[in-house]
């Protein structure tokens, strides 16, 4: 049936910054700016994942359909294959909760490489950037994609390494990952039933539990991604980003 449900995992309880979801944005809180994107792709039903009644008491207040999940989920990734466990969906597409310029073009895009590539596992999507103080963030993931678009690796640090200095290395552009993924549903599955992986523990990606168990990523390239708020830094620098909308 191609059923498409799109989940937001908003945790409350964030180490970084707690409240996040909540957080105003330009007069509305962050949630509430990914749900009006993923509403205007209209790829599937909208849900908002969340442990706190805060969130879903927030998400009414502004028309959206919430669920409580627990609060022992250790990923987003739990957090969605929770609210979407026996709903019947062929495809399951998780939009962070911390990414509010999230494009509706990114998610179709998104929805429909999982959807329509049989060697697809997982879907995401990456922006090439040059912009040095991104590639040297750690807290900016950066993707290393072979030509098929298959995802050969995810990092916090500057990868590939430019070992030679040249006008070509110099233009050769670091792939920004975007806070999304599209599963099929039995790629969901299999992948909340694997234990927590080396490399996934060293970087702190759970992507890569993914790539280690052989699962194929591959990644739709966009032009256009504002900032993901991780911090209340973070949340500054939208500010000034919204300004330009």
């Amino acid at each position: 049936m191609n059923n498409v449900i799109i989940v937001i995992p908003a945790r409350y309880g964030s180490t970084r910054f707690p409240g996040k979801p909540l957080a105003e944005l330009q007069g509305k809180p962050i949630i509430q700016w990914v749900y009006e994107a993923c509403k205007k792709a209209n790829c599937g039903e909208v849900i908002i994942a969340t442990e706190d009644e805060r969130i879903t008491s927030a998400a009414a207040s502004f028309g959206a359909k919430a669920v409580m999940t627990s609060a022992d989920c250790q990923s987003g990734t739990d957090r969605i294959y929770q609210a979407t466990k026996g709903l019947g969906a062929d495809y399951v597409i998780n939009v962070q909760g911390d990414e509010p310029f999230v494009q509706p073009e990114t998610i179709k895009a998104v929805v429909e490489l999982v959807k329509n590539d049989d060697k697809t596992d997982i879907s995401t999507a990456c922006m090439p950037v040059t912009d040095a103080d991104i590639i040297n963030n750690p807290n900016h993931v950066k993707a290393v994609l072979a030509k098929d678009m298959r995802a050969l690796y995810f990092s916090r640090s500057p990868i590939p390494y430019k070992r030679e200095k040249t006008p070509e290395s110099e233009k050769a552009p670091y792939y920004l990952h975007c806070g999304i993924y599209g599963y099929k549903i039995k790629a969901l599955e299999q992948f909340v039933k694997l234990p927590v992986s080396p490399l996934e523990n060293l970087e702190k990606l759970e992507q890569l539990r993914a790539l280690e168990a052989g699962m194929t990523i591959k990644s739709a390239l966009i032009n256009k991604a504002g900032p993901a708020i991780d911090t209340p830094a973070d949340l500054e620098r939208a500010k000034e980003f919204a300004k330009n909308l």
